[in-house]
């Protein structure tokens, strides 16, 4: 008996030392890496980084049904920018600060992926009767008996065992399955953190993998300049949660790299136009372009002008959710998950359930909270991860003309240039708030013209991306059609040049985290551009000899000819007559005005003597008379006094053959 015992004795210490020298040679070790380093663009505010994978091993798996430690994880932007994944908070005091950012243990698949605060893995309740339920904190206890591997503990579909036996938790019968998944908390502009994690270390037959996604940042405050990048990391800190039995976790390499920011869009215009306010622009029997076709009688150089957004690398165009309408699609389908780990979607959403069909208790749409905790599972909608809508491409207008109308094409291909290019999306015309955002709302489905509201010459079109290539860099061009009827008189449409600027939509300033600003968004960099020109309907005339020296004298007349049987359109102004040569030695350059006629009139002076323009006695050199009438016409008269020995007469040249010349007018050249 007492050899017995001793051979007892001698066993138990041996198998002390064994768990010893166990612990000693696999201590718990992490390490922390990116799943993926994606880039993304510089101007965006809400912009999803790679995840985070935890990796984790050694140590001693807990057993015998006890309850796991719990850690705090938290991470922070490195520089230090914002973090804006999506606030969930819905008590309406904003003291939860739920967000969207999510942590998964052992990788869950779809069917098992079961969240903190669901039916069937409720909050915590600590022991002490003056503590409240803590929301969003779930402990976890080994559940198992006999051997420990580190396997399983994640499993929902391992018994969860008899509540009332872990220490420090009271009871709660309808907890019948394990957890695997952690909301985050907004704990500064920069921070986030998950509390109260409960770890169990995996020993040496696995690998723990905890795993950090739709982390959102606000690459804009990075700065980064024309064609340079800037990268993002994540500092990864633990520490002993003040729940449950506290742990930290040993980290190396806290700060992995998850992303690469660098400037993603160029806007430019192209065929911008020089029109005349004299000659209509897309009229329809006598009303304004009407959206179906365009019309021939645009003078001004061709029929519209292009808006074109081009990406600087791949993946800048996204549409919203993996749902595909196909290429030539142009409503989004209803979303649908994007709940796959490791999975690279590219789209504007990150990790989201449709809960379609979601296992009973495990992710519930919403959650009607304990105590006094919001919906930590998403919004009523179950949108958790839902980014708003896909990337979207405003243009706004400014000092756009009184009198003009502004139409764009309802749909819009997207392009790959490269290697003869190809559609590979379409873009669709929006209805948005100011800046961008709001549901999706086609304007034109029919991929016909819709019209822009234009408000104090200023207005703006969106186009939404509803499918895109992310694996080539592609552009869209968008077509402009501008509608006028002329009408001089009133001086419509008003002279001057309008302007548009390009950016991605939608433009915002709110900067941190928000419950209810748009995802994606964006700041506004956008630099403007010129559109659209229109002159006055001039015509400048040049007399290229006139004198009044040695006993010469020349005469002029300007005739206004607007009136004519064709139907030109009656018009009215002055002339600004400017004089170029010499009055005896000096060198001069005289401007003087003319009275104002109108079509069907004209007025004749001398050098000499003037008359409705003021003489220029002793002047030789040429003239050049900027009439506000498009069709002017000239004529001069030289002689010596009273015509007895010397006549000379001609037309004067019109400078205004067309649109290109010095003068930008056109008038019209007669000849014979």
């Amino acid at each position: 008996m007492l050899d017995f015992r001793k051979l007892f004795l001698a066993a138990a210490i041996l198998a002390l030392m064994s768990v010893s020298a166990f612990a000693q040679l696999s201590p718990l070790s992490c390490v922390a890496q990116a799943a993926g380093t994606p880039s993304i663009r510089a101007e965006g505010v809400a912009e999803l980084v790679g995840d985070v994978l935890i990796l984790c091993n050694g140590g001693t798996p807990k057993s015998g049904d006890q309850n796991l430690d719990q850690v705090n994880i938290q991470v922070f932007a490195s520089p230090s920018i914002n973090i804006t994944s999506r606030y969930l908070d819905t008590s309406g005091i904003g003291v939860f600060n739920f967000s969207e950012a999510l942590l998964f243990i052992d990788e869950p698949t779809p069917d098992d992926q079961t969240i903190c605060g669901g039916t069937v893995y409720p909050y915590s309740v600590p022991a002490f009767s003056n503590q409240q339920i803590i929301g969003g904190v779930c402990g976890l206890h080994s559940g198992t008996t006999g051997p420990v591997l580190g396997i399983g503990t994640y499993d929902p579909d391992t018994p969860a065992g008899t509540i009332t036996q872990i220490v420090g938790l009271t009871t709660n019968t309808s907890a019948s399955q394990r957890g695997n998944t952690y909301q985050a908390r907004q704990s500064g502009s920069n921070s986030l953190i998950w509390q109260g994690i409960p770890f169990d270390p995996p020993g040496t037959q696995t690998t723990r993998i905890i795993r950090l996604t739709n982390i959102r940042v606000n690459a804009s405050q990075l700065g980064v300049p024309a064609g340079a990048q800037a990268s993002v990391s994540l500092v990864v800190s633990t520490s002993a949660s003040g729940v449950g039995n506290p742990i930290a976790l040993p980290i190396t390499n806290p700060a992995p790299t998850v992303a690469i920011a660098q400037n993603s869009l160029n806007f430019s215009v192209r065929d911008t136009k020089n029109c005349l306010q004299c000659e209509s622009a897309n009229n329809r029997s006598n009303s304004t372009f009407d959206g179906t076709n365009l019309q021939s009688t645009l003078t001004c150089d061709s029929q519209f002008v292009e808006l074109r957004y081009e990406e600087l690398f791949p993946s800048v165009f996204r549409r919203r959710n993996q749902a595909n309408p196909g290429t030539g699609g142009v409503v989004p389908p209803t979303p649908i998950d994007q709940n796959v780990l490791g999975f690279i979607y590219q789209t504007e959403t990150g990790f989201f359930r449709a809960n379609t069909s979601p296992v009973a208790g495990r992710w519930p749409t919403q959650t009607s909270g304990q105590g006094n905790e919001s919906l930590i599972a998403g919004t009523a909608g179950g949108t958790l991860g839902l980014a708003d809508h896909g990337t979207r491409l405003i243009a706004r207008f400014s000092n756009v003309q009184n009198g003009v109308a502004i139409w764009a094409r309802g749909q819009a291909a997207v392009v790959t240039p490269q290697g003869g290019g190809g559609t590979t999306g379409q873009a669709v015309l929006v209805n948005t708030d100011p800046n961008g955002a709001g549901p999706f709302s086609a304007t034109n489905l029919g991929g016909a013209y819709g019209q822009i509201s234009i408000v104090g010459g200023t207005g703006q079109a969106v186009w939404e991306i509803v499918n895109a290539d992310t694996t080539a860099i592609e552009r869209v061009e968008v077509q402009i059609v501008f509608a006028w009827l002329s009408n001089t008189s009133n001086n419509l449409p008003a002279l001057g040049t309008s302007s548009a600027n390009g950016n991605l939509a939608p433009i915002s300033t709110t900067a941190t985290a928000s419950s209810t600003a748009a995802l994606p968004r964006f700041v506004d960099g956008a630099v403007n551009r010129t559109l659209m020109t229109i002159n006055s309907c001039r015509s400048n005339i040049l007399f290229p000899f006139v004198t009044n020296i040695a006993g010469f004298d020349t005469g002029l007349a300007i005739a206004n000819t607007t009136k004519d049987p064709f139907g030109t359109a009656l018009q009215t102004g002055n002339c600004t007559v400017n004089f170029y040569g010499t009055v005896g030695t000096s060198k001069v350059c005289l401007s003087y005005p003319s009275p104002s006629i109108t079509g069907g009139e004209y007025f004749a002076w001398s050098l000499s003597s003037g008359g409705p323009v003021q003489a220029t006695a002793g002047f030789t050199g040429y003239v050049i008379a900027q009439c506000n009438f498009q069709y002017g016409h000239g004529f001069a008269f030289i002689s010596d006094p009273g015509a007895s020995k010397f006549i000379a007469g001609y037309v004067a040249l019109i400078m205004d053959e067309s649109i290109g010349t010095r003068t930008g007018s056109k008038s019209e050249t007669l000849g014979h």
